[in-house]
């Protein structure tokens, strides 16, 4: 018998509770059900029992692609833009490298981690429409994402987080705008947003995703985390923007060139890596 997934019928205490409302709502929103025990039970076992599940498990990639990914509008939707310039980047040699790099590129996948408001100091809203690129825009903020929403981007959209470790992990967002830090529930943060972070690599299997021409990485301290999370026999990344941080920058260049990643430049704020092509 199937059953509409509410914080009546999962029976969890107080502060699990407060963690799901955000996926709850979404679930509500649409008026979507758990089509099986299954998906329910996974969801149980990620909040309540912090439980390590594969990040290639079935049901983890169903719950995802039912549930936590929109998929690219068609491109003959306009834009909602409120600047609709050429270039949206931070800083001018963020312009410069990705124009110098990507010039002559067409149809590449991207994934943006920490997409903001899918508009303001994005590095993929240029390849999106003027190399016709699509990718994965990963946002954990709700404000963010609901203008990130309403930009009418051709990629997946992802109200989430990146976890990391190579599991499904409940955290928290702390503060919001382009600066929210995510912290781990262990910390006991009942403040702030509650959300599922989900491993990279299962994103990108819901997805049907395995080759990804840039990432931009920029999540306010996680960065080298989530980079060791990735596993990379599995995913084929090959040019990397990944903001600096004076606590782990160093570590992350020793990581990334023990994962034989060259380190091509250092911009304003970020670090650029590329894989040398075999």
């Amino acid at each position: 018998m199937r059953k509409y997934l509410t914080a009546r019928n999962l029976r969890l205490g107080p502060c699990s509770r407060q963690a799901l409302m955000i996926v709850v709502d979404e679930f509500e929103k649409t008026g979507a059900e758990t089509e099986t025990w299954d998906e329910q039970e996974l969801l149980l076992r990620i909040v309540e029992k912090g439980e390590n599940i594969s990040a290639n498990d079935p049901r983890l990639l169903k719950y995802i692609k039912n549930y936590v990914l929109i998929p690219p509008l068609p491109s003959e939707i306009p834009y909602h833009l409120t600047k609709p310039q050429t270039h949206f980047s931070q800083f001018p040699d963020q312009v410069v490298f990705l124009q110098s790099t990507f010039e002559n590129s067409t149809g590449g996948f991207f994934i943006e981690a920490g997409a903001y408001d899918g508009e303001t100091f994005s590095n993929t809203l240029w390849l999106e429409r003027e190399r016709k690129w699509t990718g994965l825009l990963v946002e954990p903020d709700a404000r963010n994402f609901a203008s990130l929403k309403a930009k009418m981007r051709k990629a997946w959209l992802s109200h989430s987080c990146l976890s990391p470790i190579p599991y499904p992990q409940q955290m928290s967002l702390e503060g919001g705008g382009s600066g929210g830090k995510m912290t781990s529930k262990n910390q006991k943060n009942k403040k702030g947003q509650h959300l599922i972070c989900f491993p990279l690599e299962s994103l990108l299997r819901a997805i049907g995703q395995s080759k990804i021409d840039f990432f931009s990485l920029d999540i306010e301290g996680l960065d080298y985390e989530v980079l060791t999370s990735i596993p990379w026999d599995i995913l084929d990344i090959q040019i990397m923007m990944v903001e600096s941080n004076k606590g782990t920058r160093e570590k992350i260049l020793k990581y990334m060139a023990v994962k034989n990643y060259r380190h091509a430049h250092h911009l304003t704020i970020d670090d650029i890596f590329d894989k040398p092509r075999t």
